[in-house]
């Protein structure tokens, strides 16, 4: 089985989460650092340079290590930075699927390709950062009758 990236484009999309998650977290600590002396100015910059410096460089590395691949039995997926997985799922195992799409993902025009199987720890199975119209595409192909298929 051949594996591919998912499309660039999440990159930005994950950096966006990033971002708004950093300015976040920098507010609520800086409200509750204010009345400590000492902590105000400085417990809040830390958070946002950290956070900045995270919500650049940690999209890229999870993009590098995000890739999928079809063929005739099912879907791989392997993701992960630091802790890495590899998914496995055979069409026979998917009951549904769904490709969903959060605002910036349609700013982006990259989608989420949900697939939901029966029974096992890994019931709902997301492939993020997939073009559109290639994760309208990867479902109906998931789901058609065929070699794989169980019906």
């Amino acid at each position: 089985m051949q594996l591919s990236h998912v499309d660039p484009a999440i990159i930005g999309v994950w950096r966006w989460h990033a971002a708004i998650t950093t300015f976040f977290v920098t507010a609520i600590i800086a409200v509750f650092s204010a009345p400590i002396p000492g902590l105000w100015p400085l417990a809040p910059l830390l958070v946002a340079v950290g956070g900045v410096l995270l919500a650049w460089r940690w999209p890229p590395l999870s993009y590098r290590h995000l890739r999928y691949g079809i063929d005739d039995t099912g879907i791989a997926i392997e993701s992960g930075v630091l802790w890495r997985s590899r998914i496995a799922l055979p069409r026979v195992r998917i009951q549904h699927t769904d490709v969903s799409q959060g605002p910036l993902e349609r700013r982006y025009g990259i989608g989420t390709l949900k697939l939901y199987t029966a029974g096992s720890r890994h019931t709902k199975i997301e492939l993020p950062g997939l073009n559109y119209d290639e994760a309208i595409a990867l479902r109906d192909a998931l789901l058609a009758e065929g070699s794989g298929s169980g019906v």
